[in-house]
């Protein structure tokens, strides 16, 4: 993985990885052991949930000093291996009238796609799909060589601290998870020479029996909060359609760029008047 993290990417990062699901209590603190309990209950969450739906708000910070922030909406679509996000965002000091910028990105089983309103459909290159870190569970997201280096509270919760050296191909060089239910509470990724980012997930609710997943997740980069995710709804084995993650049936309004300047300068001219 790049060491530049894509925003996109963190996007997907945390969206797919708060899949996290509760597990049985009763495994050693044997970091294989972890492992193959957690793939197991999770293959049979799989046979239960058909099809996931999530709506879903972010915030991101784009200027700390002026307080400015960009407000997105996110709609998950998963089915099987195939997922499909569509994120809709009005930019910070967009001309009146430009509407909003839609961007679907969508997973069709075999490649990854991008369709956005300034560049179209576009078929993402292998490079480009591991930035935006298609993996959907927190163990496909640390190194399998990875090592229980002791325990921690963190909000209540007693955690297994593990960590990994392989920054380079995994982004997470540490994580915490909760001791009873393996749910992933924070990961946290430290690289030469740039600021540690902190991904913290909270507000735990269920999603079916004893499946749960994170309603709020924080992400920072060194001591500033860049950005928040607020789950709005979640829904299951609503039957979606196989044609939702098909790439050649999304349309998004295109986005004009020679009308958003006409339109800047028309603001300017005005606001000199």
């Amino acid at each position: 993985m790049a060491q530049k993290i894509n925003v996109a990417g963190v996007v997907l990062v945390v969206v797919l990885v708060s899949l996290v699901l509760g597990v049985s209590q009763g495994f050693s603190a044997d970091w294989s052991s972890i492992l193959k309990e957690a793939k197991a209950k999770y293959a049979k969450f799989e046979k239960e949930v058909k099809d996931m739906t999530i709506m879903q708000e972010t915030k991101m910070v784009i200027s700390e000093k002026d307080k400015k922030e960009m407000t997105s909406e996110m709609k998950i679509l998963r089915k099987g291996e195939k997922f499909r996000m569509e994120t809709k965002m009005q930019m910070p000091d967009m001309p009146k009238g430009m509407g909003e910028m839609e961007t679907v990105i969508i997973y069709d089983g075999e490649d990854l796609w991008m369709i956005s309103s300034f560049s179209g459909k576009k078929k993402l290159s292998d490079e480009e799909a591991h930035e935006y870190q298609t993996e959907r569970n927190w163990w496909d997201l640390i190194s399998e060589k990875a090592k229980i280096v002791g325990t921690e509270k963190v909000d209540k919760r007693e955690c297994y601290v593990v960590e990994t050296k392989e920054e380079k191909e995994f982004p997470f060089t540490r994580i915490w998870l909760d001791k009873k239910s393996l749910d992933l509470i924070k990961g946290e990724r430290k690289q030469p020479k740039e600021e540690t980012m902190l991904w913290v997930h909270s507000d735990f609710k269920k999603v079916k029996g004893d499946w749960e997943m994170p309603y709020k997740t924080e992400i920072y980069t060194g001591e500033k909060l860049v950005s928040t995710f607020l789950v709005k709804s979640l829904e299951i084995n609503k039957g979606l359609s196989d044609e939702l993650f098909d790439p050649n049936k999304v349309k998004v309004k295109e986005f004009d760029m020679q009308e958003m300047m006409k339109k800047m300068m028309q603001e300017e001219e005005e606001e000199e008047d």
